[in-house]
């Protein structure tokens, strides 16, 4: 009995604020594709960028070799142009940049994710492209 009062007094509280796993789960997911772009450019030996806002994440590929990023990078579960949408009741801090050949980032970014009062922040590192 006393095991179920503590869990019930630590564990059940944590089930009653969703927003906390939205944001957990979103920002997973967040790293998960910015990892997606880096390897992508280093395994396609070209720039992929990233692009954070109005609703989506987008990654994109120059359609040749030293042209902008403007034909969508294939995504291999869909095999459609890869486009993560941001759900509704979170918030997600814009951001745009690129991947090199070699993985770097453009620039290193800080990314926020929040839904009511739970925050989360996403960071690649500028030197290596590392997401976490």
């Amino acid at each position: 009995m006393v095991v179920v009062g503590i869990m019930a007094a630590v564990v059940i509280p944590r089930f009653v604020d969703r927003a906390t796993f939205d944001v957990f789960g979103f920002t997973e997911q967040t790293r998960e594709s910015l990892r997606f772009a880096q390897k992508s450019a280093i395994a396609k030996r070209r720039s992929v960028c990233v692009s954070i806002g109005s609703g989506a994440i987008a990654l994109t590929v120059p359609a040749s070799f030293g042209g902008s990023c403007a034909q969508g990078l294939i995504d291999p579960s869909t095999g459609q142009a890869f486009s993560q949408p941001i759900p509704s009741q979170v918030t997600i801090s814009s951001a745009s940049f690129s991947y090199d050949a070699s993985g770097a980032p453009s620039a290193g970014q800080t990314i926020t994710v929040s839904s009511g009062s739970s925050t989360q922040t996403i960071t690649v590192d500028a030197g290596t492209g590392y997401v976490y």
